[in-house]
């Protein structure tokens, strides 16, 4: 697995627990919010594009 698809996907599980955390009202809301930030930072800097996934 190259590094940008795992720093992508990782971001992508970031992402998806932080909505679970504020759907169920789990942990405080700066965490919650920090780990959608953080989440949302990984995939944005991350080379790897679904896109081109699905078009080649």
């Amino acid at each position: 697995m190259k590094p940008s698809m795992l720093k992508f996907y990782i971001g992508l599980v970031l992402c998806m627990l932080s909505a679970g955390f504020m759907v169920y009202d789990m942990y405080s809301i700066s965490g919650r919010i920090a780990l959608g930030v953080i989440g949302l930072v990984l995939i944005a800097t991350s080379k790897y594009r679904l896109r081109d996934r699905f078009l080649s």
